[in-house]
């Protein structure tokens, strides 16, 4: 007969078990870079949490701390200068005529030119309306954020694999490490957001860089010096992958404001 005790010790022994995984799994990540990616390799999995959960979870913190924060003062465009809204005495101004635009892009490919008067309202009414257009944008940009940057995660370790294109390893070991770099940079950003502080960026970025080096020296082995410059050369790329993939998202939002 089940009683009421059995039930609760056995659902404490349950969230224990999971809690102590998941600090357990936090502690490693923190501070012992790529072991994680050892463990999992090596079929040690059941003490740790997996790595796409864990990805997801602390992603999930990352982008909730980032919507609770202040947005900073909106801008518009005006005459090719940046202003803030408290600026902005005519808004609407500057703005071409939509005819002009299409003669001015009529070398763009065919399959572009119907955007043209998509992307031309969204800027008039982003003009006449910045305030509103940011309310109505923001959060459809924002939602869509999470899975532009996990597009990033197959395309890290794409560049990984091509760097270490002679260890003869698989491109699911490369991607297995992409995750859990991108958990710990996730896990960084997080206690930043928490310590609210502007000031940490050019430290998380040596952090990042001194992280990515340990990472791949303990995954793929090799010399220190290069494989500092594989962690500048894979940061640098993915840090203009994700200036394009953002810009992407973005300009995929625009039309639906």
């Amino acid at each position: 007969m089940l009683r009421m005790r059995n039930f609760s010790h056995e659902y404490l022994q349950h969230f224990v078990t999971l809690e102590s995984r998941l600090w357990r799994t936090l502690w490693t990540l923190l501070t012992r870079p790529s072991m994680l990616t050892v463990e999992f390799l090596a079929g040690r999995r059941r003490r740790y949490v997996r790595p796409l959960p864990l990805y997801q979870s602390l992603s999930f913190v990352v982008f909730l701390l980032m919507s609770l924060m202040p947005s900073a003062p909106l801008l518009v465009i005006d005459d090719n200068k940046a202003i803030t809204t408290q600026q902005a005495d005519k808004p609407g101004d500057g703005l071409p005529e939509l005819r002009i635009v299409k003669n001015e892009l009529k070398d763009l490919p065919e399959w572009a030119k119907p955007l043209i008067p998509i992307y031309y309202e969204s800027m008039r009414q982003w003009n006449v309306d910045p305030e509103g257009q940011a309310k109505r944008i923001l959060p459809i940009f924002q939602s869509r954020i999470p899975y532009a940057v996990f597009f990033l995660v197959p395309l890290f370790a794409l560049n990984s694999r091509i760097l270490y294109f002679r260890r003869r390893r698989f491109y699911a070991e490369h991607f297995l490490l992409a995750l859990h770099l991108h958990a710990f940079a996730f896990l960084t950003l997080s206690l930043a957001l928490l310590a609210s502080r502007n000031s940490f960026g050019p430290l998380l970025f040596l952090i990042c860089v001194g992280y990515t080096a340990i990472a791949l020296r303990t995954t793929f082995g090799g010399r220190w010096w290069p494989q500092i410059l594989r962690a500048l050369t894979l940061l640098f790329s993915h840090f203009i992958l994700l200036v394009i993939v953002l810009g992407l998202t973005l300009a995929l939002t625009l039309p639906a404001t």
